[in-house]
């Protein structure tokens, strides 16, 4: 086991970062205290009705795209147009959001006179700074409608997240670079679409027919016999004589093992537990990440109990519009498979940072928030049939201001732990594309340094 590779954790972070090792020909182990793989990958079924309690889709990506058809999944993959209509609520009606900078002339989500204080983008002034918030960087550049009607709205639904606090480099460091390098966003991203090889590859959302979970499954079983051991919890890491040595906690007690690369693909909460004993300043660093409470509401309604065509991805709810959701995909309507005929089926988030009192809430009464805020936003007056509530204490981390110094650091600690290496969504890529391109990226390097 000596010359072994532990992974710790079996999210997708994890699992990526394991089969690229084997695939490589390393011994490999991953351990993980939860009693299936997938971490925040949850795929349920119940009565027909597929459910999901993290996240719901993926863009296409190659890293993502070559993974599965090593996986195997290609014949499971489901897609759909990645530019299909999203909503933003905003005055109670749904108006479609502006996806091109041209969208913007016609949105009513904007006055005239707000449409040409974000055209005038190109000829503001740059102030590239160091480090500032996205909501600072998008008000100044753009105006602060903008920000309130379409930019906070998409931060809360990909982030959960609060765009007065997250870093702007770090949400959106292509944003920031095209200010830097061209003095305007507009500018840098028609310069960039120009430069684009062209045909473009097409840009679509994806899944697999029994939901997003699959392809965690399919990581695991891929690595083989005795290689993955659910429910054994990693509990502190140790350096000797140049070995890595991790204590874990298993049903029939506690054992250690002992590994030449130990790969951290934890939470960064759980991470800072596990490497204190090695080093309290990397511990600090990753605990100082913070994880907001979210909650996701599956509910059915029968198709003819909702009164306007579900024509695109879903809606997003500016804070402010009366709605507590942070937002609502239209599953059913985006990939097949994920109700009976005759159903429909609606995904709903609350909580984030914006929210966070819904943590204490019940799930009665969060059910009974969901239902009124479908009847103002759809029209939907039928309770409906609440298929699952799904809740995460602890669910996207945030890159807060300040976030890419805090990277530096942790890269900085890191090397003072030979052997040590950390993969997951709270260094630079919240989505399952980042994860899986990082986390292969790292196994690469592993090999060359072991």
């Amino acid at each position: 086991m000596n010359d072994s590779v532990v992974v710790i954790g079996a999210g997708i972070s994890g699992l990526t970062a394991a089969w690229r090792l084997k695939r490589q020909g390393r011994p490999v182990v991953v351990v993980d205290g939860a009693a299936e793989a997938g971490g925040v990958m949850r795929s349920r079924v119940r009565d027909g009705f597929l459910c999901e309690e993290g996240p719901n889709s993926f863009q296409t990506s190659p890293e993502l795209l070559e993974l599965i058809r090593e996986a195997g999944l290609e014949p499971e993959l489901v897609t759909a147009d990645a530019r299909l209509p999203r909503f933003i609520y905003y005055r109670g009606r749904l108006e479609r959001a502006p996806m091109s900078p041209g969208a913007l002339l016609s949105t009513p989500l904007l006055s005239l006179r707000e449409k040409v204080r974000a055209l005038r983008e190109p000829w503001i002034e740059s102030a590239a700074r160091q480090d500032e918030s996205l909501a600072d960087f998008v008000t100044r550049r753009f105006g602060a409608p903008v920000l309130r009607n379409f930019v906070a709205p998409f931060v809360s639904g990909i982030y959960a997240g609060d765009a007065a606090r997250l870093s702007a480099r770090a949400v959106f460091p292509q944003l920031v670079e095209w200010e830097r390098k061209h003095g305007s966003v507009l500018r840098g991203l028609i310069g960039s679409a120009r430069r684009a090889p062209k045909p473009r590859a097409a840009r679509l959302l994806a899944s697999f027919r029994g939901g997003l979970q699959t392809l965690p499954r399919a990581l695991a079983a891929g690595l083989g016999e005795g290689a993955l051991r659910l429910g054994t919890q990693a509990d502190a890491l140790r350096s000797e004589s140049g070995k890595l040595t991790l204590r874990v906690c298993t049903p029939s007690g506690a054992e250690e093992l002992q590994a030449k690369a130990v790969i951290l693909a934890a939470p960064a909460y759980r991470a800072a537990e596990i490497v204190r004993p090695l080093s309290a300043d990397l511990a600090e660093e990753l605990g100082g990440i913070d994880y907001p409470p979210l909650a996701s509401v599956c509910i059915a309604f029968r198709s003819s109990e909702v009164p306007r065509p579900l024509d695109g991805f879903g809606f997003l709810a500016p804070r402010g519009e009366g709605l507590r959701a942070l937002g609502c995909i239209w599953s059913s309507s985006l990939f097949p498979g994920r109700a009976p005929e005759g159903s429909a089926l609606l995904t709903l988030f609350l909580g984030g940072a914006t929210d966070p009192g819904v943590a204490a809430m019940t799930d009665d009464a969060v059910a009974e928030q969901v239902r009124r805020d479908l009847a103002a936003a759809l029209g939907i007056r039928a309770a409906g049939r609440v298929v699952k509530i799904g809740r995460l204490e602890r669910a996207i981390p945030q890159y807060a201001l300040g976030h890419p110094a805090r990277v530096d650091r942790i890269e900085a600690e890191l090397r003072r732990v030979p052997g040590l290496y950390l993969a997951g969504n709270y260094l630079r890529g919240v989505s399952i594309g980042d994860c899986v391109k990082e986390a292969g990226e790292l196994a690469a390097r592993l090999a060359v340094a072991t």
